[in-house]
């Protein structure tokens, strides 16, 4: 758009040579002259010229200054309508504490070499207001188009990072909730196979169970095209005892603890089934503990296991389950930490803020403390 003025104040001046019928020097050294002007403007005003203004901005803004008061020797006040380009190119490319004090002095110059020149009083005052309108609209209509674009780019990345969020969320989710599931439904049917022919009326029961397993994965896939899926622990800590119970691992888990609000039993639930597909793929496991305890304002899940491999390196691979997991539990003001203890039990700890205002109640049947024992594991 400032080109676009510069185009038409550039004409404008042409036609009030030609009706003056100058010369043909004179005429070619105008044009020559609001040639060159017009090419530091554009240098000046487009995005492709940042790099050019930041390393010779000042050299090329003294070089405008040449070619706007030089000629205005020759054309006279046909030519201060260029002077209002030298202001608003000072505007944006010099800082505000120097570019201002030299755009008044670039108006108050222009206004008197219109009084040197002509010596008429309506002349001086309509060539400095020119060059302060101009400047000005100069400086805004670039400001304005700088400002467009960088909107356009703050906004094509948002959308960027929108679109690699939710490309974040699809995998965690399908790792999270889908990988449970199909280990689940693998221990299964490895069991039910085993079973045929020798106890079918098992075999049956583990068949709708594997049933009942894939309902619950089909869910989930659609939970994860809709973004959000509601899990309840009590739900997910019956379900996974059943896996490790037909997987041969001996669970003891500690009774029934309701954990409080649905967007921490999803969590919850979330950790609890990362925690187990981890547990079936990764270790070598004989036993496994449960434990969820309330402790003031914060409910914590523990889940542990002895299956971790004595001479296997302790390298976690940055953007795997448990990352995910530290993401979920961090996003509701929790915190989520693996150990290894001395005596080679793999402690998940999922600590996390109960609802405010809700009291965490807690069934009749669990124990003050939770303390298994090596007859716990006993068939």
């Amino acid at each position: 758009m400032a080109l676009g003025v510069q185009c038409g104040i550039a004409f404008m001046m042409v036609l009030n040579l030609l009706a003056e019928q100058p010369t043909p020097a004179r005429l070619a050294g105008a044009l020559s002259a609001s040639v060159g002007v017009f090419a530091l403007q554009l240098l000046h005003c487009l995005p492709a010229g940042r790099r050019f203004r930041d390393r010779h901005g000042r050299l090329s803004l003294a070089v405008q200054a040449a070619l706007t008061y030089l000629p205005m020797v020759l054309c006279g006040l046909n030519w201060g309508g260029m002077a209002g380009f030298l202001a608003g190119s000072t505007l944006l490319l010099l800082q505000p504490r120097l570019a201002w004090p030299l755009f008044a002095v670039e108006a108050a110059s222009t206004g008197l070499l219109a009084e040197v020149l002509s010596g008429d009083v309506l002349g001086v005052a309509w060539l400095t207001t020119s060059t302060v309108v101009i400047g000005l609209i100069v400086y805004g209509l670039t400001r304005v188009a700088e400002l467009v674009a960088e909107l356009h780019r703050v906004r094509a990345e948002v959308t960027r990072l929108a679109v690699d969020r939710e490309r974040l969320r699809v995998a965690r989710d399908l790792h999270d909730l889908l990988g449970y599931s199909l280990s689940a439904i693998m221990l299964k049917n490895e069991l039910t196979y085993r079973l045929m022919g020798r106890d079918d009326e098992r075999a049956r029961v583990e068949l709708s169970e594997v049933l009942t397993i894939t309902r619950q994965a089909l869910a989930d896939v659609r939970g994860v095209a809709w973004g959000y899926r509601e899990m309840r622990f009590a739900d997910e800590l019956d379900s996974v005892h059943g896996v490790l119970d037909a997987a041969g691992i001996k669970t003891v888990v500690e009774p029934l603890v309701e954990v409080g609000s649905p967007e921490v039993n999803t969590v919850l639930a979330t950790v609890l089934r990362e925690g187990v597909t981890n547990l079936l793929r990764h270790s070598e496991v004989r036993h496994c503990r449960i434990s969820v305890r309330r402790r003031g304002g914060r409910v914590r899940l523990t889940l542990s296991n002895d299956g971790v491999r004595p001479k296997a390196p302790r390298v976690r691979r940055r953007g795997g389950g448990l990352d995910n997991l530290t993401q979920r539990v961090e996003r509701i003001g929790g915190s989520l930490t693996s150990i290894v203890d001395r005596e080679g039990w793999f402690h998940v700890v999922a600590d996390c803020p109960v609802e405010a205002g809700r009291e965490v109640t807690v069934s009749s049947r669990c124990p003050e403390r939770f303390e298994p024992r090596p007859a716990d594991f006993a068939r």
